[in-house]
């Protein structure tokens, strides 16, 4: 079972965000720069260390180094928030050179997808903290961005009251119905690997945010039943979709959505299709940890709780 719930403090004007990379490197620095740019013109500093651009292979360092980055970010006391310089892989092999007692009383703000689902699973089931799938710091979306997305993304990490609700027009109800529960997940195929690993999701009650990119429905589809031959969709309450980049069918005659609504239309609860996060051409930046109302039927996403503790 999941450990209660811990949020971490909301960022002041003029905090610190640490960029870190405890997955793969970057061959260019442009988005980077725009990335650092954007954070810094919504009033944070912006720090890191030389270290993020080495490469081993296709890992940004050592599992050493990438792990102990890791750690003195999150115990530096001047560190108010991270977010990770890319996805790509590697930080499942991070897992065993974390030490949890050290870092379980320094809950801050922590950002990412797609491999960063890896450390989400893992922070909110060893020590119950509240991440926030979102852009990191080399993704393009930073150019892209328009005022509310920004706007967003700001009360997300400075407002403690702040319960964000969305109501996009491509919403689309692959199942009606509404549900509550708390929100998990993240890119499936990260998803899927955490099965059989003490870090593994935890779904029973919960509402499934899925996304994923370059995974064709058939790929889809046997992640998909992988996580229902191991009983994890047996008890889930709802199913959130997001961006699934590139993974549309190659024959005319079905699509991803026929794929989807097949696997997911016999669980009998809400599912909610278009939700902009993940790789696609957006990414809204979600909390994940906090209770949301799932409301199909009106194509609608509702968040119940504060993300972030009201005190330091």
């Amino acid at each position: 079972m999941d450990i209660p719930i811990v949020r971490p403090a909301a960022l002041k004007p003029g905090g610190t965000i640490a960029i870190i990379a405890p997955a793969s490197p970057i061959e260019q620095r442009d988005d980077f720069q725009r990335g650092v740019a954007t954070l810094e013109r919504m009033g944070f500093q912006v720090r890191w260390d030389d270290r993020i651009f080495h490469s081993v292979r296709y890992l940004a360092g050592t599992d050493e180094e990438r792990a102990a980055e890791f750690m003195r970010a999150i115990e530096d006391p001047a560190v108010d928030a991270i977010v990770s310089l890319r996805g790509g892989y590697g930080c499942s092999r991070l897992i065993p050179l974390l030490r949890p007692r050290r870092i379980r009383n320094h809950c801050k703000i922590f950002m990412g997808f797609s491999d960063l689902t890896t450390l989400h699973l893992y922070l909110r089931r060893r020590l119950g903290w509240v991440t926030f799938h979102g852009p990191m710091a080399s993704s393009p979306f930073w150019e892209s961005m328009d005022s509310a997305q920004l706007q967003h993304l700001l009360a997300l990490w400075t407002d403690p009251s702040f319960l964000p609700v969305f109501s996009f027009p491509q919403f689309q109800a692959l199942v009606p119905g509404s549900a509550e529960g708390e929100l998990t997940g993240g890119c499936l195929s990260l998803i899927v690997a955490s099965l059989g690993t003490p870090y593994e999701i935890a779904t029973d009650g919960k509402v499934l945010f899925i996304e994923d990119l370059g995974e064709p429905p058939y790929k889809i589809d046997r992640m998909i039943t992988q996580l229902r031959l191991a009983h994890k969709l047996d008890g889930i309450a709802g199913v959130l979709l997001g961006s699934f980049q590139d993974c549309e069918s190659p024959s005319p005659t079905y699509t991803l959505e026929d794929t989807l609504h097949d696997l997911f239309g016999k669980l009998h609860v809400p599912v909610l299709a278009g939700f902009p996060a993940g790789h696609g051409a957006q990414n809204w930046a979600i909390p994940l940890g906090i209770k949301i109302r799932l409301d199909a039927s009106n194509r609608r996403v509702e968040f119940l709780e504060p993300a972030l503790s009201s005190t330091d």
